[in-house]
């Protein structure tokens, strides 16, 4: 072994590790997230969940870039490309949580984890796009069985309850709106890696992750701005009837300190240390936090469906990673 691989081998481990780390915050994340839009839903109403939303995202984005601001490192550094790097990071960001967040209306905080871990077979496949490679017969194995766990986790879908009889279509959960969004921002979030990959070798890390969340914020507000023009709240519900309530504010500041400024700094750090897929695979536990989380609390009466469905998740991403770099193992011994 080389002395440059030796030295490349901790510096990989000590990733992995930070990874990890960042699994478990991102896992609890489902919970306070949850948490947050249904107390939105109590005090603003269904019609307002989308101005709770809005500010939940500027201030947990908002919070975490005057947090980081703090940082010496990151004043010192906030160099033309940071703001650069930061935009098209934070614009992938900002899609992506929006689609999670109104998802989660009407998923529970397991079954949008587990969608959600679909951006590992995203991220396979536009890698794949990138690079100009054919996709690799474990990518599409691993693409059935993420497509078969994506539509059985809810239930089976009515369809196939018609077609086998097996009881009323109304036994099955199906798959909605809510669903739908949540595997649109799985996508955005397969974008999101590859483009922090690209970024943060390109320009120093702490810089372009409070950039980043300056670009979330400003995004959040003008998301606020336009649901509280398009909304029509009920009387006596206000923006500041919903941050006095403990069901918002306290995972907002749960969001903002664990999940944003420790999980992303962590990540812009670490990943670079890493091929972005072997760094998607890291990410690929994370929804076996959400939902040991979310059982924990009580969010989740799970069904063995939630094991079916997230079981062939979880595999036919791994099955997309792995397969491949084994082979590739292979045969260079």
């Amino acid at each position: 072994m080389t002395s440059t691989s030796a030295r490349a081998t901790p510096r990989r481990s000590r990733a992995v590790l930070a990874l990890l780390c960042v699994t478990v915050l991102w896992g609890w994340t489902f919970v306070w997230m949850k948490q947050a839009l249904d107390t939105t839903r109590a005090v603003l109403g269904p019609e307002g969940v989308a101005c709770g939303i809005g500010l939940f995202m500027t201030l947990r984005f908002g919070l975490a870039a005057l947090a980081m601001l703090a940082l010496p490192a990151v004043r010192a550094d906030l160099t033309p490309g940071a703001w650069r790097g930061g935009l098209w990071i934070g614009l992938a960001l900002l899609g992506g949580f929006l689609l999670q967040m109104f998802g989660l209306t009407g998923v529970s905080p397991a079954v949008s984890a587990f969608l959600t871990s679909l951006y590992v077979l995203f991220t396979a496949l536009l890698n794949a796009l990138r690079e100009r490679k054919p996709p690799h017969a474990a990518l599409m194995l691993g693409a059935l069985l993420a497509t078969f766990g994506a539509g059985f986790i809810g239930g089976p879908p009515p369809q196939v309850t018609r077609w086998f009889g097996a009881g009323s279509s109304s036994d099955a959960a199906g798959f909605g709106r809510a669903e739908w969004l949540t595997i649109g921002c799985a996508f955005v979030f397969a974008v999101h890696i590859l483009v922090t990959d690209a970024w943060t070798k390109r320009e120093k890390p702490l810089p372009v992750t409070f950039t980043q969340f300056v670009v979330v914020a400003i995004g959040g507000a003008l998301t606020l701005a336009l649901a509280r023009w398009n909304t029509s709240l009920a009387p006596g519900a206000t923006l500041w009837a919903l941050l006095a309530e403990r069901g918002f504010w306290l995972p907002l500041l749960l969001s903002s300190s664990l999940a944003t400024v420790l999980a992303l700094s962590l990540m812009n750090l670490f990943q670079r240390d890493l091929d972005p897929v072997r760094a998607a695979i890291v990410y690929a536990i994370e929804p076996v936090w959400a939902s040991l989380v979310g059982i924990a609390l009580g969010y989740e009466h799970p069904t063995h469906w939630l094991w079916v469905g997230g079981s062939a998740l979880l595999a036919g991403n791994l099955i997309a990673e792995l397969v491949p770099l084994w082979m590739q193992r292979r045969g260079a011994r």
